[in-house]
C-alpha cells in the first residue's frame, strides 16, 4: 500500500471508518471534542453533516400539546410524517 505526501494513512485507520466510533459522534454532534480531535477528524461545524447534527434533531422533535388534560405529551419528529418521505 502506497501513501501520499498528503495522506498520513489516518484514512485507512478503523477508527475513522468505523461507523459507530468517534468520528462519526464527532460529525454529529462535536460539542464534547477538542479542538484537536475536531481537527484531527476534520470537522470544521460548518453544517448538520459536519458536527452539527444535534441541531436537526432539536429543531424537528417536539413535545406535542394534548387537549385532553389526562393524555400525557408524546415527543413527534416532524421527520416522521408521510409527506416528508424517506
Amino acid at each position: 500500500m502506497v501513501l501520499s505526501k498528503q495522506n498520513t494513512g489516518k484514512y485507512l485507520t478503523k477508527e475513522w471508518n468505523d461507523p459507530d466510533r468517534e468520528r462519526q459522534r464527532c460529525l454529529y454532534d462535536q460539542r464534547n471534542f477538542s479542538v484537536e480531535e475536531r481537527e484531527y477528524y476534520e470537522v470544521h461545524g460548518t453544517g448538520v453533516f459536519d458536527g452539527l447534527g444535534y441541531q436537526l434533531d432539536e429543531n424537528l422533535i417536539m413535545d406535542n400539546s394534548p387537549i385532553d388534560i389526562r393524555t400525557t405529551p408524546r415527543k413527534i419528529d416532524h421527520r416522521d410524517k408521510p409527506e416528508v418521505g424517506q
